[in-house]
């Protein structure tokens, strides 16, 4: 089963790189980074549940911190431009 869940977490990293490239064409690179993030969440969490440690728990919490500080970041950034 652990073999299924990382084949899927690599699945879910290949296809968020590729989703996010076409979002980048279609409605820029904001949104694309959100919808890249996304999946590296998705993938980390397969991860976590394929191979339940430490290692993939900090993995996880890890992409989760840097998910919610980019988009923390890109709405501050959104608000600060509609300002100037």
């Amino acid at each position: 089963m652990s073999a299924v869940l990382s084949t899927l977490a690599l699945a879910a990293v290949a296809a968020g790189l590729v989703v996010a490239a076409g979002a980048v064409l279609v409605v820029g690179v904001r949104a694309a980074i959100g919808v890249l993030l996304d999946f590296l969440l998705a993938a980390g969490l397969l991860r976590l549940a394929a191979e339940p440690g430490w290692s993939s728990l900090l993995t996880t919490a890890l992409v989760v911190a840097v998910r919610h500080l980019i988009t923390a970041g890109l709405a501050a950034g959104a608000v600060w431009q509609r300002r100037a």
